[in-house]
């Protein structure tokens, strides 16, 4: 049974905790371990002077580096255009500017990341039609009767198609196509999918290869009599002549990037080829391996009407081992385009309506695109780490392949929380990541179209926790801007984006000077979660080509028994990396206990193959709804046919079949699969299903990261480790690390009991050695025990009434109650009233400068603790408040002050909060639980408090929506400022001092 303990994760004032070393640098993580921001700069015309200070204001708020980003307009050109041939991407100018941003990076002591080209990185400066350069597939059509003759040229390819509008470049319509092949095919009848688009069925049995029958572009064939109509296809390679980035034409650099191949080396080869002439010279080289730490390439915002590569049928007829050419019409669907977003063309050709886009041909196309998306990943990697870094990108996801193959191609994988809006959907990328020993992934984390300088301290935290639940361990901030001016730019300054999205951290925005504290509490995560290596319970089987962004699974039923799992795709399985041992599925990596299929229908030869090889080695593998029965693709159907009819035979004791997932926890129970931490008891009872957790090991400890998702909830956890694991709390917002005094131990491992408020983290380490005499159980008047001096126990309680404590030894100690006068209370009340004085925030008198004036404004004493948004004269302020009051710590004649322990309860805090008692700043308080144990700072008798909050900057910009101007423009989306409400700001308390019976026993 649990000891009846509240673990509270209280901050303790200096002195409390006896000193403990369970993870090295954790008070500091180094660079490493930090947070990284993305860095837009506008062009190569920047002020070095005020880059190096930007960079610099980095290190001061504690962050690990920065992902230098040419950002030029995200590619669609602006202010500065006619001046890129001096200051373009790739230009001397440029290459000055990497050399200051990594000569800085090498004085502070940071890492940098660079993007492989301007704006997202798509492409580099090259001739257009440069082989290397990303093509597509396009086709002409022409109808022939049944029984007629077609005579005649080809017809040429629609070259105008259903483009992605907006955020992406549009194709430029140049240059010759080549020819690839034609074919015909029988029409069988058609379909309105909606006003626009229609679906033909073709009939399978009537697709012709006519390639070897054109002759200087001329067909001369005569159509079969089966069907009324025939449709001859001649199918075009065309360049996309898509840009990354505008550019002005007067010399190739000068011209502007142009989108690669991304499904082969060549593309790779042009942009390493680029770097190589033109920016990699030796000081660059030096100075990269000094402080670089990852190439990258941001998601691949490309388009195409087909996505292809020069030599794709000689791939596909390689691997696939049959010619593609009159399969090619069924290609150009939905499933294959950008993000599954619409079929290119308005009419769409298939083999029948019912699953149309998930035929064997799409199926082998995705495949062999697949390869050719690896390929030219790793050979980006491959580059990377012969200049002494490595690759990072956000791989695939916005392409028609298999992300979870796509995965394991390069060293750093990224995510970001614009896409991976759920904890599911992240567990979907990662669990590759581990299973391939990746073992940093990151994301680009904060970008949320909600109106730039929108967003609170909290909110971006909340981002970080949901992706550490999610085995994301490295944030990388969307982002800093660029601090210097901008032409026609007002107030308040460089703008990526056109104020759509947040955020823009700087020195601009009021809560940049307290970052620092969230800095540190994310580092400390980051240390632990890259600590060792991620350990999950089960593995989940998915096969969804072409993947996308969506919920797989609640799982709100297993995480009720503290289960953890994540995905792997067929791929994953087929590699050498999937090994059973002691009947655990990758014993040296996620060394999952169990395999879960649930209602999968397609599975590869070789992963086929590796589910009988895991049954007969022991893993407890269970299946809902039925095996996956279907080859990916059009062969191997027999070996898979063979192998899942052995994994569905009786004699496998360790593979279970149920009807529905209701049933997979007793299941689990059943097959002796156990979580690594066990869910023994919640209050509320619903509150496990909300609560999330994160196994690291390494040769030394334990660790476990736990994030409440849900309403506020005391657990009962169990945690499996060994006799010899002591229970350490390691608190992520202080760096300080305390013996855990209060647990139980039994056969299957460390039992507590752990209080956590809504998004709040805790993290838990498990190290050898002998634990001292530590109590099991308690009355539940105590609140906390902590290792105190000389070996004792500090104990405090939150009444004069007695108290009990049941020891490691079966002893039993009484601590006496603390008076016999029934009146007698412990102190305990609200602090105020408080005095308000507002640091304003708004533009200076000269339109020219950007920076901010601050305007000081005394509001006097405050009756109430409220928002400023409640007040209408500051509903429009943004900037910096300080509140400042007195208190009286009591002199208690029945308790001594050293024998009390003085506790100060902040309320919610909305952005930011600092805090000073008698001069003497306090420790970083954690946001979702703001309590803090003062009795270090306290004196009997009268004390000041001062408490500092910061806003955002949104009020002051939405005051002004109408005014503020980017190189000319105001917000994109001007309702995102218009049509929402003041954002609340400041104290709103109640600030409450509770003081404690602090006994040592």
């Amino acid at each position: 049974m649990a000891p009846k303990s509240l673990l509270r994760l209280l901050a303790l004032a200096p002195g409390i905790a006896t000193a403990l070393q369970t993870l090295n640098g954790f008070d500091s993580p180094s660079k490493e371990y930090r947070a990284k921001f993305r860095y837009w700069f506008h062009d190569a015309s920047l002020d070095h002077e005020i880059l190096a200070e930007d960079i610099r204001a980095l290190q001061q708020i504690g962050a690990g580096g920065l992902e230098i980003v040419p950002f030029y307009n995200y590619g669609f050109g602006g202010p500065g255009q006619e001046r890129w041939d001096e200051f373009g991407f790739g230009t001397p100018a440029f290459k000055d500017v990497l050399v200051t941003a990594l000569e800085t990076c090498k004085e502070y002591n940071l890492v940098m990341d660079f993007a492989i080209g301007a704006s997202q990185g798509q492409g580099v400066p090259v001739e257009p039609l440069t082989p290397g350069l990303a093509v597509q597939l396009m086709y002409g059509k022409a109808t022939v009767r049944g029984g007629a003759t077609f005579e005649g040229a080809l017809p040429g390819p629609i070259i105008d198609w259903n483009e992605v509008p907006g955020f992406m470049q549009p194709q430029e319509k140049f240059g010759d196509s080549r020819l690839v092949g034609v074919s015909a095919a029988g029409v069988k009848s058609g379909a309105g999918l909606n006003n626009t688009q229609r679906e033909i069925v073709l009939d399978e049995a009537s697709l012709l290869d006519l390639t070897e029958s054109v002759a200087e572009g001329r067909l001369v064939w005569t159509a079969p009599s089966d069907h009324e109509e025939y449709i001859v296809f001649a199918l075009y390679e065309r360049f996309t002549n898509q840009r990354s980035c505008k550019g002005i034409p007067a010399d190739t650099i000068a011209n502007g990037s142009w989108v690669t191949d991304h499904f082969s080396s060549a593309g790779s080869k042009l942009v390493t080829k680029f770097w190589n002439d033109h920016l990699l010279d030796g000081q660059v080289r030096d100075l990269l391996k000094a402080v670089g730490q990852h190439s990258w390439e941001d998601s691949m915002e490309i388009q195409a009407s087909l996505y292809w590569t020069p030599d794709f049928i000689e791939r596909f007829k390689s691997a696939r081992g049959y010619d593609p050419t009159k399969y090619l019409p069924l290609l150009f669907h939905s499933s294959t385009a950008f993000h599954g977003n619409m079929a290119p063309y308005d009419v769409t050709y298939v083999l029948e309506l019912e699953n149309a886009g998930q035929s064997k041909y799409h199926q082998d196309y995705r495949l062999t695109l697949n390869e050719g998306l690896m390929e030219y990943l790793q050979s980006l990697d491959e580059w990377a780490l012969s200049l002494g870094v490595s690759h990072s990108a956000q791989v695939a996801y916005n392409m028609p392949v298999d992300v979870l193959a796509t995965v394991p191609s390069v060293s750093g994988p990224e995510l970001e929380s614009l896409g991976f809006t759920d904890i599911d959907i992240m567990l979907q990328f990662v669990g590759s990541a581990h299973l391939s020993g990746r073992n940093v992934v990151s994301t680009e984390v904060g970008a949320v179209p909600s109106g730039a300088y929108s967003l609170t301290l909290p909110s971006l935290v909340y981002l970080f926790t949901e992706a550490f639940a999610g085995g994301v361990n490295m944030m990388l901030i969307h982002g800093m801007s660029y601090g210097g001016e901008f032409p026609n730019t007002t107030w308040p300054g460089y703008t990526p984006f056109q104020y759509r999205f947040t955020e823009l951290w700087s020195p601009r925005q009021p809560a940049w000077d307290f970052m620092s504290d969230i800095m540190e509490y994310t580092a400390r995560n980051q240390l632990v979660l890259q600590t060792g290596v991620a350990k999950r319970d089960l593995a989940f089987y998915l096969f969804q080509d072409p993947w996308m962004t969506s919920i797989k699974k609640e799982a709100g039923d297993i995480r009720s028994r503290g289960f953890t799992y994540e995905y792997l795709s067929p791929f994953n399985l087929a590699t050498e990396n999937a090994t059973v041992s002691d009947s655990v599925l990758a014993s040296s990596g996620p060394a999952y206990k169990a395999l879960v299929i649930e209602n999968q229908f397609h599975i590869s030869p070789d992963a086929s193959q590796k589910l009988v090889d895991f049954a007969e080695a022991g893993l407890p593998i269970v299946v809902i709804g039925g095996l996956p029965n279907t080859t990916i693709g059009s062969s191997g159907q027999d070996v898979v046919s063979e192998n899942i009819a052995s994994l569905g035979s009786s004699h496998y004791t360790n593979v279970r079949f149920i009807e529905n997932e209701d049933e997979l926890v007793q299941v689990l129970d059943d097959l002796h699969v156990t979580p690594r931490v066990s869910v023994e008891a919640s209050e509320p009872a619903a509150a496990a299903a909300d609560l999330y957790t994160l196994w690291r090991s390494d040769a030394n400890a334990d660790y476990v990261f736990l994030y409440n998702k849900g309403s506020p909830a005391t657990f009962g956890l169990t945690f499996a480790v060994g006799k010899d694991s002591v229970p350490a709390s390691l608190n992520a917002w202080t760096g300080e690390q305390e013996l855990i005094m209060a647990f139980n131990r039994y056969e299957s491992g460390v039992n507590l009991n752990l209080t956590l408020q809504q998004h709040q983290t805790a993290l838990i380490a498990f190290i050898p050695g002998e634990a001292r005499p530590y109590v099991t159980s308690h009355t539940v008047n105590v609140v906390k025990i902590h290792d105190g001096p000389d070996g004792r126990l500090s104990v405090l309680i939150n009444e004069p009434k007695a108290a009990k404590l049941i020891h490691s030894d079966k002893t039993t100690e009484l601590i006496p109650e603390l008076t016999q006068k029934p009146d007698v209370r412990l102190p305990n009340f609200e602090i105020g009233p408080w005095n308000l004085t507002l640091e304003s925030w708004v533009p200076v008198d000269d339109p020219s400068d950007t920076h901010s004036a601050k305007k000081t404004l005394h509001l006097g004493p405050q009756a109430q603790l409220r928002p400023w948004s409640d007040f209408p004269a500051i509903q429009n302020v943004s900037g910096v408040g300080t509140y400042s009051a007195s208190f009286i710590v009591p002199t208690l004649c029945y308790l001594p002050y050293d024998q009390t322990a003085t506790i100060i309860n902040f309320g919610q805090v909305l952005n930011t909060l600092r805090v000073w008692i008698n001069g003497q700043q306090l420790p970083a308080v954690d946001i979702t639980d703001a309590e803090l144990d003062v009795s270090n700072y306290v004196v009997q008798g009268e004390n000041s408090i001062e408490v500092v909050v910061s806003s955002t900057l949104f009020n002051a910009v939405k005051a002004r929506a109408d005014s503020v101007k980017m190189f000319g423009t105001g917000p994109l989306d001007i309702e995102l400022y218009t049509n929402t409400d003041w954002q609340p700001h400041g104290l709103v308390g109640p600030v409450r001092l509770t003081i404690l019976r602090k006994v040592l026993v």
